[in-house]
């Protein structure tokens, strides 16, 4: 197959189901080494937002120009499944750590839904002392290994819902602990789920950890529609999607051939009907890139 080929084909998305211990990072990696076994050649890679080791599920990876799209889909509603064990906590606030505090003090399912009621909406949430966030250039994991204490500035995240359920998203009930609750949760990008375990547990005056996470809806990528490692191994272009299956959230704009010349060398045009905010450029099907209306006309934002 001629390079050629290949590149009208090495640019999209591929919604892998991330596997328990692999870093996202990790994942990347591997992504780009079979992608580049495929191609002959080295492609640019990146993941959509991060998942720690222990996560699983909805991991997006962007390839080649689908890579320019990260700040928009850093707009996208997360999902997830976690569970909490209460009435104790770890220093990691999830199953990694060691435990520092307990209690006795273990909610009921009521209390629970009732309590989860409070935590919705635009909140400040402060990160965990083990997270990526930079402190003087740190990363507080790393202060908090040497055990430095820092203060993290708290943050505002939006949380759309956050409720019990008895069974996985296949209908299978979990296996849980006489103190372990299940959760789904739908939140804003940046949101941690160990901090709304903790600030749970807190509300009902206990303490709690995560024990479990898994990503099952980042943007328009669903767990159900995810590939794993081994079978994007096994056949990779089949599992790279189209550009545009990451965009069915926003708005259309058409142009002709004539406006596209026009827009792709910079120039901003007059469009009947333009939308206000962020919207995709389209030309004969072809996604051209995003377009934003600057003073009535449309500017292309970020080209693909």
């Amino acid at each position: 197959m001629s390079k050629l080929h290949f590149e009208s084909y090495m640019k999209g998305f591929v919604n892998i189901n991330k596997p328990y211990g692999m870093t996202s990072s990790d994942v990347v990696v591997k992504v780009r080494g079979i992608l580049r076994r495929v191609s002959g050649e080295k492609q640019k890679v990146g993941h959509l937002g991060t998942l720690d080791p222990i996560g699983t599920g909805v991991l997006p990876i962007a390839v080649g120009t689908a890579t320019r799209l990260f700040d928009y889909m850093q707009q996208k509603v997360k999902v997830y499944r976690a569970t909490f064990v209460f009435g104790e906590t770890t220093d990691t606030l999830d199953c990694t750590g060691k435990v520092v505090e307990n209690s006795s003090v273990i909610p009921t399912r009521k209390q629970i839904d009732e309590a989860t009621k409070n935590i919705i909406g635009d909140v400040e949430q402060i990160p965990p002392q083990y997270s990526a966030k930079s402190v003087g250039g740190v990363r507080a994991y790393d202060l908090a290994r040497k055990g430095i204490q820092v203060e993290l500035k708290p943050k505002i995240v939006t949380v759309y819902y956050v409720k019990a359920v008895d069974c996985d998203i296949d209908g299978t009930p979990y296996a849980l602990k006489k103190n372990e609750y299940a959760f789904e949760i739908a939140c804003s990008s940046g949101t941690y789920i160990r901090s709304i375990a903790r600030d749970l547990a807190a509300s009902l005056g206990t303490v709690a950890y995560m024990s479990s996470i898994c990503r099952i809806k980042s943007g328009d990528f669903e767990i159900c529609d995810s590939v794993s490692l081994d079978n994007f191994e096994k056949m990779p272009l089949e599992c790279l999607k189209p550009i545009d299956c990451a965009l069915k959230s926003f708005e259309k704009v058409q142009i002709d051939d004539t406006q596209t010349s026009k827009v792709l060398n910079g120039v901003c045009i007059k469009v009947d009907n333009l939308l206000l905010g962020d919207f995709v450029v389209e030309c004969g099907g072809e996604v051209l890139g995003m377009g934003e209306c600057a003073s009535g006309l449309l500017h292309m934002k970020t080209r693909l």
